[in-house]
């Protein structure tokens, strides 16, 4: 068997030329019996990866989808012997080689095909890899750990997850959500032909799906919808929090990419769209539908929906000049997904109920910006300020005492802050532990924990006592 000197020197000879196909090909297949030495140091192995890497690069510099497959088939060999290595040996792993591993899969996304790769799925690397994302003292660096998403849906696409597998995903991702920031999930910068890194939006979208179409979310949706009633929002809360937080951050993120470098239009939709599909895979899934509809998650999700809309909407002109039917294309998935959300409006407690009642007055903006460019949103009517106005009339009417203090909205339950006395909304109190980092009265700024805030059922009471009387005498006048 070759050694890595050797490699090293066949893939970069000393005259300075390029190494023939057959010469990398050659280095290939020896890098991947290099990775099976189990006699070869934490060091030797990242070099082995390392080598397997650059000969693929070389091999296949003109065809994305090669590179891509077998960087991917290096990645599931590597995978292997490092689990079975883990199993026998003692040596702790290094981060890097975790890493590593992960960025020979870091151009591939779900809708690659990697048939040709075969995969072990034996216990062994299903426990390594589920370890590595899901115990912080197998991999202390949480920003190494989330890369483990892609490795997961790569496996979930060629094996399924048995139910303690699948659970201990949903546990993985409670356990690093705070690692996945708008850069960790968008695809990097691509001012150039060449394609950049996907980012992990399309693997983890990839991964909620299935775990959600399995059942496995239930446990932490209904967890979360139990917190949030009890006022005491726990990590499953807000990981749903973060995680549609998330969503108009990266549209913010890329349309101030868009303003302030030079980045071709095709990037910026691409990523667009995959933010609003993310978004539908979050708030419209059968999974996970109840969750964003409690308190705090529902203002959430609703300020997430209008803030990613602005942001399309405003570089909209730019972008259509570039790419008229790519940007058409867009809206046709923002348009989507409000349909999604507009067939739950029935329920009183649905996010796009909580659109209209605290952004319709955005509303005749969207529509103006849209029709400016040929274009239409679907259900946001440009008669909403008449709408608004009816609103305001109506506000006017309702006793003070059934407003939010903060909010001045009508409350529906009522809560009084014992460290001000005043009287705010159920989902005033969870917005603000969910969005602080240290929560806190905003009347008098002292802290705010579970304890210091009191239910007032009486109250409750009559404010449903009197918006079943305003329903009735409305009713009666159109009579």
């Amino acid at each position: 068997m070759a050694t890595l000197d050797e490699l090293e020197q066949r893939l970069y000879p000393s005259d300075g030329s390029d190494p023939t196909p057959d010469e990398s090909c050659h280095v290939y297949h020896h890098s991947i019996l290099q990775l099976s030495n189990n006699a070869n140091s934490t060091a030797q192995l990242i070099r082995a990866i390392d080598v397997g890497k650059q000969a693929v690069g070389i091999l296949f510099k003109d065809c994305h989808e090669s590179r891509t497959m077998h960087w991917a088939r290096l990645a599931a060999f590597a995978a292997s012997m490092v689990a079975k290595r883990s199993k026998y040996f003692c040596e702790p792993l290094s981060v890097h080689v975790i890493r590593d591993i992960n960025c020979l899969l870091s151009h591939w996304e779900p809708s690659i095909s990697t048939q040709n790769v075969t995969l072990d799925q034996s216990a062994c690397l299903k426990n390594w890899m589920l370890s590595v994302f899901c115990d912080a003292r197998t991999c202390p660096d949480p920003r190494v750990r989330v890369l483990m998403l892609r490795f997961l849906a790569f496996y979930w696409h060629h094996a399924e997850l048995d139910t303690k597998a699948a659970l201990r995903t949903v546990s993985g991702l409670i356990l690093n959500y705070e690692a996945l920031d708008e850069e960790t999930l968008l695809p990097t910068d691509r001012r150039g032909e060449e394609k950049g890194e996907p980012g992990l939006l399309y693997p983890l979208m990839f991964l909620l799906e299935g775990l959600g179409r399995h059942g496995y979310l239930d446990h932490m949706c209904q967890a979360a919808i139990t917190q949030v009633r009890r006022l005491i929002p726990g990590p499953e809360t807000r990981c749903l929090a973060t995680l549609v937080k998330r969503t108009c951050r990266s549209a913010e993120r890329i349309k101030a990419m868009y303003m302030m470098f030079d980045i071709k239009a095709p990037y910026i939709l691409e990523s667009f769209t995959g933010v609003v599909k993310f978004f539908g895979v979050l708030v419209t899934s059968q999974s996970t539908v109840h969750a964003y509809e409690s308190p705090g998650l529902l203002k959430l999700a609703s300020d997430s929906l209008v803030d990613m809309i602005s942001s399309i909407l405003e570089i909209g002109p730019i972008l259509q000049l570039e790419s008229t039917t790519g940007y058409a294309d867009l809206i046709g998935m923002v348009n989507k997904t409000l349909e999604s959300l507009a067939l739950r409006g029935d329920s009183p407690k649905s996010v796009w109920i909580k659109v209209q009642q605290d952004h319709s007055h955005v509303f005749p903006r969207f529509t103006r910006q849209t029709q400016t460019m040929g274009l239409s949103l679907l259900f946001l009517s440009p008669s909403a300020g008449a709408r608004e106005a009816s609103w305001a009339e109506e506000m006017e009417e309702v006793p003070t005492k059934y407003l939010d203090s903060l909010t001045q909205d009508i409350m529906t339950e009522p809560v009084r802050l014992l460290t001000s006395g005043m009287t705010v909304d159920h989902s005033t109190i969870i917005t603000l532990l969910l969005t602080s980092i240290t929560p806190f009265d905003p009347f008098t700024r002292l802290p705010l924990c579970h304890g210091s805030f009191k239910s007032l059922p009486r109250l409750k009471r009559q404010i449903r006592e009197w918006k079943n009387r305003k329903h009735c005498n409305r009713e009666m006048e159109e009579e």
